[in-house]
């Protein structure tokens, strides 16, 4: 009776364990898409190798970035985690490496992170050259590339003068500057940077490998150039356009090319009243006509009767037979301070000389102690 009864609770006990091992297993299975939710996804990239480090550390901030730069870590092929770091910096958030380490770093290599992205990593950078790395990082205002600039520029909310002032001395900044500079023309820095800014990097990084092949700073170079930033609806663009070359936009663009200026020219000021009432008098078509007088009303802020007059909307706005068929000035704004930026090889004397100024005056002006200038250096010259 005693065995009996033995044998029954033995078996009540294996059959309680057997029940209890089933259902925390049930609950370990239930719970393991709720514990990947809260960790790593499904499918995510792994953090313990090149590729999933570099995408983790892809969405990160610059600073958070820089925080890696002293994490001796290995990851994978001898790679530690700062070496993926210095990778992330120079290719997601535009670091200026070369400049941090006044050179090329000695070897890299070409590390395929996803389907057609390629970021280079760098070997065997020395103790040296990761302090060299971390103090560009914390101390310089700006580490950043030109094209990290650049990008910092297309945002005008976080324009900053020191922003501004880095970018003077880059490249691109330069060859732009070149294609706008005629004798007794000088456009603002600033409104080259707003004509920059509405443009493309890419069309930008043309034009300096261009400058560093044999510069073209003739009238072709720099209409064509405009046109490209007309297209990719540029303001500032269109207003340099009739600014310095009124005739050939009035005379030589085809209807495209007008309609998509006058699309721009937002603003009403003498040189886009005259630009319009030029066309109006020009035997161009009907969709131009109308064109020049849809913008012309919409500067004062009033609906034309249609269809519209021809006759009507010139007799309007015409400024008189004299004023409105007479070119319009180069330059509209009197005594505005111009801006040089210094060549390859260019003295005072020989900018003194382009400008018609006295050295004196440039040298007191900007604040110079001696006769010591460098290529990208941005000199304020007296207004005309």
């Amino acid at each position: 009776m005693i065995a009996k009864k033995f044998k029954t609770l033995s078996l009540a006990l294996i059959f309680s364990v057997a029940l209890n091992i089933g259902l925390v297993a049930y609950f370990l299975v239930q719970d393991a898409p709720i514990a990947v939710q809260r960790g790593q996804k499904r499918g995510s990239p792994v953090e313990t190798t090149n590729g999933g480090t570099l995408a983790m550390m892809a969405s990160l901030s610059f600073r958070e970035l820089v925080s890696f730069l002293t994490n001796r870590s290995l990851v994978e092929d001898g790679y530690s985690k700062r070496d993926l770091a210095v990778a992330a910096l120079t290719a997601y958030r535009h670091f200026n490496l070369e400049k941090a380490l006044c050179g090329k770093p000695e070897q890299a290599r070409e590390f395929h992170v996803s389907k057609g992205e390629i970021v280079e990593i760098y070997p065997n950078l020395t103790e040296d050259q990761f302090e060299a790395i971390i103090r560009f990082a914390y101390q310089e205002k700006w580490p950043l590339t030109a094209r990290g600039l650049f990008l910092r520029l297309q945002n005008r909310e976080e324009r900053e003068e020191s922003l501004e002032q880095a970018f003077f001395h880059t490249p691109e900044f330069y060859a732009v500057k070149q294609l706008f500079q005629k004798p007794g023309v000088c456009q603002e820095p600033h409104v080259l940077l707003n004509f920059i800014g509405e443009g493309s990097w890419e069309l930008l990084e043309s034009v300096t490998q261009e400058a560093s092949q044999g510069f073209d700073c003739s009238d072709e170079r720099r209409r064509a150039l405009l046109l490209n930033y007309v297209a990719l609806h540029s303001p500032t663009a269109a207003k340099l356009l009739l600014e310095m070359d009124f005739d050939f936009a009035l005379k030589k663009l085809d209807d495209r090319g007008i309609l998509q200026l006058l699309a721009l020219l937002k603003q009403q000021t003498d040189l886009t009243m005259r630009f319009c009432v030029e066309l109006l008098k020009s035997p161009r078509s009907s969709l131009i006509w109308d064109a020049a007088a849809m913008t012309l009303y919409s500067y004062v802020g009033e609906i034309p009767i249609q269809p519209i007059d021809h006759k009507t909307v010139l007799a309007k706005f015409s400024f008189g037979e004299d004023k409105a068929s007479a070119p319009p000035p180069v330059q509209t704004a009197p005594a505005v301070s111009c801006y040089h930026v210094v060549g390859e090889g260019e003295t005072l004397w020989k900018i003194s000389r382009t400008y018609k100024v006295k050295v004196e005056e440039i040298v007191q002006l900007n604040g110079l102690e001696k006769d010591a200038l460098y290529p990208g250096m941005t000199l304020k010259l007296p207004p005309k």
